[in-house]
């Protein structure tokens, strides 16, 4: 780089640059890639638990549509209110901003069903996982899930 360049965009000289860009570590390099090693590994199960969902592309695909079809009104309602009269043009760009607004509504619900089914299947883990540790407890003590009034539990404090 050159002495202009440097003062042109105010940067600090080469040779300071690469001392304070310093190289980090193998292992700090090895943990940033196990970090988004395993966001990768979760994006790619909660993308894999959706394509086993039925009916959820086709109303992304609907909603896709309609967005775009509300997209093209807008721009077709824009320039009819440029081509008008001052007192029409009020009423065609309401109508074209409420195109707008429908078209963010369909994104917005192709995002919310896609969130309500992710919420679906987290409780649903974890009711499996709350039935399955109920189901073992069941099985390796099933004399400590007794239940006993106070009048049980004194006798049987006074027998021992």
């Amino acid at each position: 780089m050159t002495k202009r360049l440097e003062e042109e965009f105010n940067l600090p000289p080469i040779a300071e640059a690469i001392e304070a860009n310093q190289v980090p570590s193998i292992a700090e390099t090895q943990h940033e890639i196990e970090v988004v090693e395993h966001g990768l590994t979760v994006a790619e199960k909660i993308n894999d638990a959706f394509k086993e969902i039925k009916g959820l592309e086709d109303h992304a695909v609907e909603m896709d549509d309609v967005a775009q079809k509300a997209l093209d009104s807008y721009t077709q309602l824009m320039s009819l209110g440029m081509n008008v009269s001052d007192m029409a043009a009020g009423k065609i760009f309401a109508e074209a901003s409420n195109m707008l607004k429908i078209a963010l509504e369909a994104k917005d619900t192709k995002t919310r069903a896609k969130l309500q089914q992710l919420d679906l299947m987290l409780k649903k883990a974890r009711l499996d996982k709350t039935k399955n540790q109920n189901e073992a407890n069941d099985d390796a003590g099933a004399a400590a899930s007794l239940v006993y009034d106070r009048n049980e539990l004194l006798r049987i404090i006074k027998g021992n």
